[in-house]
């Protein structure tokens, strides 16, 4: 357990960790569809890394913080991204659609929208229980919430935020027994290679948890079974995860802090990129390792203190102009 007022450098690396998943799996989706290798290591990263973000996102939720600085932060990228494709893409019209987030906006939006829940839920005798049924009857519903204010996935990934909220520091500890670490290291080499062995089917649209069973093509009475094993595995993987990080201070503990930076920024390089044709130019494994890599770099470069200062305007803009002074109180004069 870290002293008191001492940084728990652990969750540093735990997001430092899944930050760099986040890119590398953003620069991998162009492949999807033309390399096996990259379909299988991203439907294996997308298993766990947005379960698990969710699920430390509730963690540090435990005291109320306030919402203004995510919908400033959503309002300032979902313009920046729709100016990006309106000339990249070539658009004919310019069209803002703040209630339709782009790419990794939705984030931001479902963060406001479990923050707002939070406090109606932890009313509940079950919260979790409740809120994962919630997310199962979600699937059957038949008007289409998709990526609508990112509503669907708030529901589909709110059990990992419940979760989050409610885990104590000190239950953590169980996984960092070395029986428990070569057992996660294990499982996670089998899941990779039985995804890449007999997992070239899957439909990587069940990770995203941004649409309906009927939409994903399962109408079915018991899709919602599909749903509760994709959580199952997400559970169990995630664990492993958190359990073969560093709990101690190591290189990335420092760049972990600032993770919303390469969060943010990196579709800027990865967009520019797949409009400029640089995929035409991958085609083997090498290649593609090498974009691995480069990814792992980008989530450096992108962690770096100078990128906080150079960016410090449009992730911490000064707002206070908006805001009312607080009057100072009268004094009593005897």
């Amino acid at each position: 357990m870290p002293e008191v007022n001492q940084r728990d450098h652990y969750f540093d690396n735990v997001k430092f960790v899944l930050i760099t998943f986040v890119v590398i799996g953003h620069v991998l989706e162009p492949l999807y569809s033309t390399s096996e290798f990259a379909k299988a290591l991203y439907n294996f990263i997308y298993f766990f890394h947005i379960p698990l973000f969710v699920f430390i996102t509730g963690y540090f939720s435990k005291k109320s913080g306030k919402l203004g600085p995510y919908l400033v932060l959503y309002i300032i990228f979902e313009t920046l991204y729709t100016l990006l494709d309106y000339y990249l893409n070539d658009r004919t019209t310019l069209k803002f659609t703040f209630f339709l987030p782009y790419w990794v906006t939705w984030y931001l939006l479902a963060v406001i929208l479990w923050k707002v829940a939070l406090p109606y839920f932890t009313k509940l005798r079950y919260p979790i229980l409740f809120a994962s049924c919630l997310a199962v009857l979600a699937g059957y519903a038949s008007t289409e919430l998709g990526y609508t204010l990112s509503s669907l996935r708030a529901i589909n990934f709110f059990p990992f935020f419940l979760a989050g909220y409610y885990m104590k520091r000190e239950y953590f500890d169980f996984l960092f027994k070395w029986p428990v670490k070569l057992t996660s290291a294990f499982i996670m080499m089998i899941t990779l290679w039985l995804l890449f062995r007999y997992g070239q089917s899957l439909n990587c649209e069940w990770l995203w948890g941004s649409y309906s069973y009927s939409k994903l093509g399962s109408p079915e009475w018991y899709a919602g079974g599909y749903r509760v094993a994709v959580a199952a595995v997400s559970v169990i993987l995630s664990l492993c995860i958190l359990s073969l990080i560093p709990t101690g201070q190591t290189r990335i503990s420092e760049p972990g802090i600032r993770t919303m930076y390469p969060f943010l920024l990196h579709g800027f390089v990865l967009k520019i990129m797949e409009h400029q044709g640089f995929y035409r130019y991958i085609d083997t494994w090498a290649d593609q390792l090498l974009l691995i890599l480069f990814a792992i770099v980008i989530t450096f470069v992108f962690s770096m203190k100078w990128a906080e200062k150079i960016c410090r305007l449009l992730f911490s803009p000064n707002l206070s102009f908006l805001y009312k002074k607080k009057s100072m109180p009268l004094s009593r004069t005897q």
